[in-house]
């Protein structure tokens, strides 16, 4: 196939430009390799020069000497060599041995080769001793020894061992009242190469410099919460029992629950001041009990001085004191003010698993039906809710719940769900002939039960009839005859949405507690012509229909003009 003149064109310029910029490209990158490679022997032929000079000046120096000695002890060997095969030519034995004992010990020692070898193995020989000792030295552990009082009292691996050592015994020292609160030590260290299994602890130099103190000691087992000595007994199973038993109590009856403390508890067997133990029953009163703590209370709408000392378990004057007498019963919104709250020293967390059942609510469903009109709705099925099992993971700490996790959920029971039918098809809209026909009919044809009758109720007359049933809400309501609209209102008690319409005659009919009306005032509607939909508007208690025959006037029973 042949291109068209002007792609080949095209295409011939743009490759010819291609090879000149790759041309130009590899030119100049052998431009710039070479410069660099110029200025980089530029820079290091000083150095390189430097090298050779030390180099010609030692080694290669010392090199040279023994090289010339070499060539001239191979020389002598040689000549020597040949001299005694001559002259072994009719010699003795005894004369032989001499012979090699006064041309051969020249081979053999010469100063200048003795003196060459010594000058370049010397510096060899001391570099690898050298290193040898670094290394030998780095591979020991190394250790302070501690004295104290001229005593040797252990080895330990750094300092950071001592001060943890002495802040475990000013901890144990805090309820001693024999000897000086905190203990002033000052150690004397010693470098020393040792094997790391023979360092000592921070706990065991604790006891050890307790040993070292003039207090009273003895041993027994402390109790720790975050860190911080609480108190020590003398049975270190008497303390396993205390803390044991508070976690077994905590549960209540429920064996499967687990309980741990919130804190970090720990016990430690050891030397402590015999005032700062306590018995058994002390350390569990001690545990179990509570103390004032202090704490924030933020005021919020509503609060007195005398209700938030109520809440708090405070007097007036103790809320006060906390608060440098300026509480007063008028609090702004947001006020911080000091208060106090019970607190023990330990915290108990349970977790439980717990399972409890709660109602899943059914779903609406909603059906069209195109053979009836938009204000048509049926309940065709009632929904029902269903049963679901939740279990959950429970956290409490003191018995207050502070945490809830959903492990599983089963549903017992299925939801039933609510069918609603609901008309499509819309209602025509046009207005009535509006003329009557002298008699009414029921004013909602699907529903005829009555649930209040034209009577006294409540201590008043009830001046009408109210029409409801099972799901009556947004039923339809009709003209009980034809007539005008009078009026069409709504209030919020009393009727709610509510129409009159005038049939002539001095005769007219009122519906009320519509959900919604269908029709406007002055309009002209025929008799069983759709008006309103049934509603709860207004003062009612449930979704029905409040209807009324008004004669001249007058309010009369509407059951004398309709019927079921």
């Amino acid at each position: 196939m042949q291109l068209d003149p002007k792609y080949e064109r095209v295409i011939r310029y743009y490759g010819t430009i291609s090879c000149r910029t790759l041309y130009i490209t590899g030119i100049q990158s052998t431009r710039i390799l070479k410069r660099l490679r110029r200025k980089l022997i530029q820079f290091f032929a000083p150095i390189v020069e430097l090298g050779k000079l030390v180099y010609a000046k030692t080694i290669g120096k010392q090199l040279a000497k023994l090289r010339t000695e070499i060539k001239i002890f191979q020389e002598n060997f040689r000549r020597d060599g040949e001299h005694l095969k001559e002259l072994s030519k009719g010699l003795t034995l005894k004369g032989a041995i001499g012979r090699l004992q006064h041309a051969g010990l020249h081979l053999v020692i010469r100063k200048k080769f003795v003196i060459s070898v010594l000058n370049i193995a010397a510096p060899v020989l001391s570099a690898a001793l050298l290193i040898g000792t670094i290394s030998y030295w780095n591979q020991q552990e190394y250790g302070l020894v501690l004295r104290y009082d001229g005593k040797e009292i252990a080895t330990i691996k750094d300092e950071s061992v001592f001060e943890k050592a002495t802040e475990m015994v000013n901890q144990r020292m805090v309820y001693d009242t024999v000897t000086v609160t905190n203990l002033k030590i000052t150690p004397l260290f010693v470098l020393t190469a040792m094997d790391s299994g023979r360092f000592y602890a921070a706990s065991t130099l604790c006891d050890r410099l307790i040993q070292q103190s003039n207090g009273i000691i003895e041993e027994g087992s402390g109790l720790y919460v975050d860190g911080q000595l609480i108190g020590a007994v003398k049975s270190s199973a008497d303390m396993t029992y205390i803390l044991q038993n508070i976690l077994n109590t905590a549960p209540g009856a429920d064996a499967q629950a687990k309980a741990s403390f919130a804190e970090d508890v720990e016990t430690i067997n050891g030397l402590f001041p015999t005032a700062s133990i306590i018995n058994a029953e002390q350390m569990s009163e001690k545990l179990s009990g509570t103390e004032q703590a202090a704490a924030i209370h933020t005021v919020q709408g509503g609060d007195t001085a005398t209700s938030i000392a109520r809440k708090y378990n405070l007097t007036l004057s103790e809320l006060n004191r906390l608060n440098n007498d300026q509480v007063g019963d008028r609090l702004q919104i947001g006020m911080k003010i000091n208060v106090q709250m019970p607190q023990t020293l330990l915290h108990v967390k349970v977790v439980k698993k717990q399972v409890r059942q709660t109602e899943l609510p059914f779903k609406t469903v909603t059906e069209k039906d195109d053979s009836q009109y938009t204000d048509y709705s049926k309940v065709v099925t009632e929904g029902k809710n269903g049963v679901q099992e939740i279990t959950e993971e429970v956290t409490y700490v003191n018995g207050i719940e502070s945490a809830r996790t959903t492990l599983s959920k089963r549903v017992v029971t299925e939801a039933i769900d609510k069918k609603i039918v609901t008309g499509t098809k819309k209602r025509p809209q046009y207005s009535g002939s509006g003329e009557s026909s002298g008699s009414l009919m029921w004013p909602v044809p699907s529903i005829r039960n009555i649930s209040s009758y034209f009577a006294y109720r409540w201590g008043r007359m009830h001046s009408g009839i109210d029409i409801s049933g099972g799901n009556s809400y947004g039923k339809t309501i009709v003209a009980a005859d034809g007539g005008v609209v009078s009026y069409v209102k709504y209030s919020s008690s009393g009727y709610g949405n509510h129409l009159q319409i005038n049939h002539g005659n001095g005769v007219s009919t009122l519906y009320a507690h519509s959900s919604k009306i269908l029709v406007t005032p002055g309009q002209r509607v025929s008799k069983g012509q759709a008006v309103a939909l049934i509603g709860s508007t207004g003062d009612s208690t449930g979704a029905h229909l409040h209807f009324e025959v008004i004669k001249n006037g007058k309010k009369v029973n509407p059951l004398l003009y309709v019927s079921r």
